[in-house]
């Protein structure tokens, strides 16, 4: 079905909403740019990797002598509609010191390229991997909130292709790397319980990254942007991690309700007392736990990690 990509008009009142919200993410990257950074474990180098301004990223190569595991592609959250790569720099470090390359980007945000142009620039990026760094044959995909929703999106469009077309006429034929697993963390993972649950500013990044229709019950696959707006077969090996006290709890135990048929592995944590964003805040009681959880993941679905793995399982949500 063709798409249409022209940006979603706004009413003044979410205008001034989004205006805000850009405001309150530029004063966290400049503490984030101010704050004292970790050595980095490698050298950061910085690529465009389509012709949109935004369409950039970091690199940060594994540490040396670290063992050679598959790349991340790490995608930043912020509703679809703010964010920036910069504000997870310090954690894409420790997947660096583990082994894993690592691809930070960042994309075009809504309202002014909606669904599915980020979809579209991620398969860019992709496809720029593939290009520069022809040894890499498949990615780990991550991200959190809205990315951690991208994030499942490619994996589950990458394991079936026959639903990339529906992304409209720009749309590969095929992602041109295989997604190795995926880790959303917090996702956006269906499109109407963060609604429910009260979300804070659920209604505008819908809205901006959707349009009106996207509050229907039903939607065609021009706006097939959840997961469970998608009909698949398959998807990767995938941890979908959430704090209790996070208002996309639901979103979260939804997916991993609906995954639990599936053939693949399906690794699914409620984390007691957390809260939304904890990945990046240091402070917070689970942080640790958190991140040894995704590197245990990422080791044991890892293609150049070979080790006898287990009969794949679901670990049904706690």
């Amino acid at each position: 079905m063709a798409h249409s990509l022209s940006p979603i008009r706004l009413s003044l009142k979410q205008r001034i909403q989004l205006f805000i919200g850009r405001l309150i993410m530029a004063f966290f990257a400049l503490v984030e740019k101010v704050r004292p950074r970790p050595e980095p474990p490698s050298e950061v180098s910085y690529h465009d990797y389509g012709p949109d301004p935004a369409e950039t990223l970091q690199y940060i190569p594994r540490k040396r002598h670290t063992p050679e595991l598959a790349p991340v592609l790490f995608i930043h959250g912020g509703g679809w509609i703010i964010g920036k790569k910069e504000l997870y720099t310090r954690e894409m470090f420790l997947l660096a010191e583990a082994g894993h390359p690592v691809f930070n980007v960042d994309y075009p945000v809504a309202p002014a390229n909606p669904h599915p142009g980020i979809l579209l620039s991620l398969l860019g990026a992709l496809r720029w991997i593939q290009y520069e760094h022809p040894g890499v044959d498949a990615v780990h995909v991550m991200g959190d909130s809205a990315g951690g929703n991208l994030a499942m999106m490619l994996g589950i469009l990458a394991t079936n292709p026959r639903l990339i077309p529906d992304l409209g006429e720009r749309a590969p034929a095929t992602a041109p790397v295989s997604v190795a697993s995926v880790v959303s963390l917090y996702g956006v993972l269906d499109r109407l319980s963060w609604l429910r649950t009260g979300f804070p500013g659920a209604e505008l990044m819908l809205h901006c990254y959707g349009g009106p229709a996207a509050f229907g019950e039903q939607v065609g696959p021009e706006l097939a942007f959840t997961p469970m707006d998608l009909e698949f077969e398959a998807h990767p090996p995938s941890f979908l991690a959430v704090g209790s006290r996070d208002r996309l709890c639901e979103s979260t135990r939804i997916l991993a309700k609906r995954l639990e048929g599936g053939s693949s592995t399906v690794v699914s944590k409620v984390y007691e007392g957390e809260i939304h964003g904890f990945f990046s805040m240091s402070w917070r009681p689970r942080y640790a736990e958190l991140k040894a959880d995704v590197l245990a993941f990422l080791r044991a679905h890892d293609p150049l990690h070979q080790v006898d793995q287990p009969k794949e399982t679901v670990q049904a949500i706690v």
